[in-house]
């Protein structure tokens, strides 16, 4: 990973998009959707107890809205970004990604592509979202 997770959470901060309401509540009901899930689990597996539920997560609430509103923030600056650059991916970039994936996995690049597709299709979002990503916090860091 080419770009540090708190210059891109600072970048998506401060970058100036329109968020519509109704994305940040299906955000916060998602994120509140999965501490009640992680509080069930903590609890069936031996952890805490959790006897108030709702008042851990009111006394979260501040913390949960800001995940929410990042977490519908960042697809649609991560879109800007790239329409305003112009950015793309090339066929050697994505293989290139696969050969790495490939390393970290301890694989083989036709195994990567049996999961990718032998274009590496399935693969162009995520090397468009990581370009993306880098040229943010690299504004930041000039």
């Amino acid at each position: 990973m080419a770009y540090h997770e708190s210059v891109w959470r600072r970048f998506v901060e401060d970058y100036d998009i329109d968020v519509p309401e109704e994305a940040i509540e299906n955000e916060l009901r998602y994120v509140e959707l999965q501490l009640r899930h992680n509080m069930q689990y903590d609890r069936l597996a031996g952890g805490d107890m959790h006897m108030f539920p709702t008042r851990e997560l009111d006394e979260q609430r501040e913390e949960m809205r800001a995940a929410a509103v990042f977490e519908a923030k960042e697809p649609r600056v991560i879109k800007a970004i790239v329409a305003e650059r112009g950015i793309d991916v090339t066929y050697e970039e994505l293989e290139a990604e696969a050969e790495a994936i490939a390393k970290r996995q301890n694989s083989t690049i036709e195994e990567v592509k049996r999961f990718f597709g032998e274009d590496l299709g399935m693969l162009r979002r995520d090397v468009l979202d990581q370009k993306a990503r880098e040229w943010a916090c690299n504004q930041i860091s000039k």
